[in-house]
This record gives C-alpha cells, structure tokens and sequence, in this order.
C-alpha cells in the first residue's frame, strides 16, 4: 500500500495534539506492514515558510525517516483550473491530490479541510484520509481483532504449552504422529487458541493459523487461507453446541479480515463434526496424508457471491440477501432473555456464572442457529427475511442481525420442543405456559448472522415511523427505513449478497 502524507502533518508531529498520538499509531501500523509511507517533495518548500523557526528546523531534520516519493508527476492546466490555485499554499496541495488522482498512490493522508473539499470535487474522498480514518482503515486491513464470547479463552499456545501432557490431547497423538513437536511449535511461532475450561480443565479447543498461498496445497485456490488447525472438544462437553460456536466466530473472523477461504482436514471416522461442516457449505475433498491415512479436506468458501445462486439456503451462512424482496423486522427481547441468547453480544456484562456449568449449560447462547416465541403473529413472514433483535428495558438498542429460517404458529406444546430444543432460553414450564393460552405461539427458527459494529441506539430509533409502536411487539421495517440506516452504515455491507 502506497501513502502519502501531508504537510500539515510533517509540521504538526512535534506538537502536543490528539493528531500525533493517532498519527504515531498510524505510522507504526503503516510500517509494520509494509506500507510504503512517502512525503512529497513539495513540502520542503511548504515547511520553510513555518513562521516558528525552532520547530521548522526539528521538523526538517525529522524528515529523514520518511521516504520522499520518487518521480512525481505536475498536474496538468485541466486539472488545476478543475480544482482551482490561488497561491503557494495551493500549489503544493494540488501536486500532492494530483499523484492521488493518477493513482500514483492509494491513500492521502491530510487534515487539510481545503484538500478534503477538493477531494469530494474529484470523486477521491474514498481516498484522501483524515489521520482517524487511516488509523482505521489499518486497524481493519491489518489488526486481528479475535471475536469474543464468555464461555471462550482467546490466548496463546505459549500460555499452555505446560498442559501438553493433558489427556485431553491424548486421541490427537494418537492420530497424528509427532502431535507433542508440532504443538511445541506452535508454541513457538506464537499461534492463537480458543480455550474452554470446564473445572479448570481443557475441555475444547480450536487453533487456527493464517497460511500464506505458498503455504498451503488447496485445489484452485491463489489466496490466503486460514486453517483451523485442530478442533477437539472433549466428550464431556460434547452436546454444547461448541463446533457451531467455534465456527461462527472463525467466520466472523476470516470476513472481517477478508479471508476468502476457511478449512481443516479431518479423518472419516469424524462423522458429527463432517455433518455439521457440511451443514454450513464446507466443500469436501479427499487425499492422503504424508502417511498414508486417508483424510478429508472441508474448505468453506467466504467469497459471497458464491452463494448468489442460492442465499436463502443454510450453507451460504453467514452471507445473507437484502433486497425488496426480503422483509425486514423488529424483534423486541427483553434483557434477561437477550443476555443468555445472545451471549458475546455488546450489551451483555460478563458474570461471575461464565466460567461455571451454568453459562455452559445455556447452550442456546453457543448456537448458530436459535429459537424466538411470542404471541405476536405476522403473516407475511417467510424463510430469508431479515430480523433485528432490539433489546428493551436497559438496552434499548438493536445489535444482533438474524435471518429466519422456519416460522411455524401452533399451540402444541410438543410440536414447540421439538422446534425450539437447544435454541431457545425457555424451560419446558415456559413452553407449556406459553402455549396454554388462547392464541396460537409464534416459533421462529433463525439464525444469528454478526452483530453491528454500531449498534442502532434509541435516539436513532425515535426517529423511525416503525417505533409508533415503542417495538412492543414483531414490527415491520419498511423498505424506506431500512435503506436509510443501510446508507448510514450501520449493516456490514460484506455479509450482504449484492
């Protein structure tokens, strides 16, 4: 990545300012990560009419660890009457847009309202950057921030490389010759873990690497890929849902890294877990390993469009379709309910019952796919539709995004558990409550695709048509509200079929 930065940023990196904390954290990631990080030569001029002598000579002498950009263009006479120059100040601002506009370089980095102004004149303001947002645009492309959830540790192989000998891994050295040297390994290259202890003991595991092209062998595939290297969960917390929850967060990950590919290779015997990567559109391909046992690769496709011939089906997960076609709705939880279904959500404060039997229990909160009832009762809902969870009482916001799967309406307590089993926070005594009444039960069956970055808060939602009704009950988004808080950014576009 090629990244030009300003003068008023050259002069401004000695003073005291918010700008030079996130500037200094910019430059590091910049740099750390290859990004080629260049001054035009134009500053030099730009920098010897500072009035303040003292910090003109440190900031000439500081210009040294920057790269001057080699072999700038001058902007043409359409593009300066385009754009405007009324002077020197001028002059160097539009030769710096101008190696932006030739796509000499990717990204401007100015705190200049004049260059900015410009920029949205010439259509570049997706590429001419105040500071905060190239801090983020770095943060994103470059910084791997691991999704979370209560009952999970995110940690370091290094911070249990002493349990080495734990039975726990004991089928995994039997599997695979030379496990104990490989783990150390890892060790050692500082790979990551997902971690649960149950009684202080390893009782799931998930280790995952980012493997470069050349280091991996997958059919068809030119690009990064991240390899789950080893999944296990023990057979004490078999029944938990662990694999659905492991994978959710992988997929979270890889997209939000812009992973395009997420596998693991697994022997055949290892039918519950091939189910399941099956259910969730893993592709399977047979080999052999190095020796001699036959294995199965499963690589799941992260590449959306992918999944455009058919994203209302399971196995295009967790990319889902939007259109005018799909209706959209508020579903209102209350926050006891909201806290348990919805366990690595924002709003939900960790307890001292997360690392105990009682937050592994609820396994509805390790779940991708989840159970809503309610009495309310819309018609017009079908499998696809989109559903936004908004949090009453203390919450008052909406984070979660759902896509339906199966809504059945029935006061058959049977046909209710059967629906619901592991997906819902309700005890059997709720249900047959639930369904004693005189109205039919609403059961949606769903599943949680992310949660918003930005959640939806309640002074954004006063402002909706739809919240006439205080979302007291299953409430219609109108096409209209939902393109309006899409334009504002609030839905992750790279979940979305387009």
């Amino acid at each position: 990545m090629r990244i030009l930065i300003d003068t008023n940023i050259l002069i401004h990196l000695e003073d005291y300012k918010v700008v030079n904390e996130q500037f200094a954290k910019f430059y590091q990631l910049a740099t750390s990560n290859k990004c080629d990080v260049y001054y035009h030569p134009a500053c030099i001029k730009d920098l010897k009419r500072d009035n303040d002598t003292g910090r003109q000579l440190i900031t000439l002498s500081k210009l040294n660890k920057y790269v001057q950009m080699p072999d700038t263009v001058a902007p043409t006479a359409e593009f300066l009457n385009n754009v405007g120059q009324k002077g020197e100040n001028d002059a160097v601002d539009n030769q710096q847009l101008y190696q932006v506009y030739k796509n000499y370089i990717d990204y401007f980095i100015t705190e200049d309202k004049g260059i900015h102004n410009k920029s949205i004149k010439l259509n570049l303001q997706a590429k001419v950057l105040h500071v905060s947002d190239a801090l983020k645009l770095l943060n994103e492309k470059y910084t791997l921030i691991i999704p979370q959830h209560p009952l999970l540790q995110e940690c370091s192989i290094r911070e249990i490389e002493n349990e080495i000998n734990d039975p726990f891994f004991d089928s995994l050295r039997e599997n695979y010759s030379g496990f104990n040297n490989w783990f150390l390994k890892c060790a050692k290259e500082n790979r990551k873990c997902y971690l649960l202890r149950v009684d202080q003991k390893i009782a799931a595991i998930l280790i995952y690497h980012l493997e470069k092209r050349d280091d991996h062998d997958l059919p068809g595939i030119n690009n990064d890929a991240m390899k789950m290297c080893t999944l296990k969960v023990a057979e004490t917390a078999f029944g938990y849902r662990l694999g659905e929850l492991f994978l959710n967060k992988m997929f979270d990950l890889c997209i939000k890294r812009n992973i395009h590919h997420l596998y693991l290779t697994v022997f055949p015997h290892h039918i519950q877990l091939i189910d399941l990567l099956n259910k969730y559109g893993f592709k399977r391909y047979e080999f052999q390993n190095k020796h001699g046992k036959d294995e199965l690769r499963m690589i799941k496709s992260l590449v959306k469009s992918d999944y455009s011939e058919d994203p209302q089906a399971i196995t295009s997960h967790p990319f889902y379709y939007d259109d005018n076609s799909i209706n959209k709705f508020i579903i209102p939880i209350e926050p006891g309910f909201y806290n348990t279904l919805f366990k690595d959500g924002k709003f939900r404060a960790k307890t001292l019952f997360d690392d105990t039997d009682t937050s592994l229990n609820e396994i509805e909160g390790n779940t991708i796919s989840k159970a809503y009832l309610c009495k309310s009762k819309r018609l017009s809902m079908k499998k696809g539709d989109l559903l936004f969870f908004y949090g009453s009482k203390s919450i008052k916001s909406i984070e979660p995004v759902g896509v339906l799967d199966n809504v059945t309406y029935t006061r058959d307590v049977d046909v209710i558990k059967s629906l619901v089993r592991r997906k819902t926070v309700y005890t059997d005594a709720q249900l047959a409550e639930l369904a004693s009444g005189a109205k039919e039960v609403t059961v949606l069956v769903f599943r949680l695709l992310y949660y918003l970055d930005k959640p939806i808060t309640h002074k954004e939602i006063k402002t909706l048509e739809s919240y006439a009704n205080n979302f007291q009950t299953i409430t219609t988004l109108t096409e209209k509200e939902y393109n309006l808080l899409k334009q504002k950014q609030y839905f992750d576009e790279r979940f979305i079929i387009n």
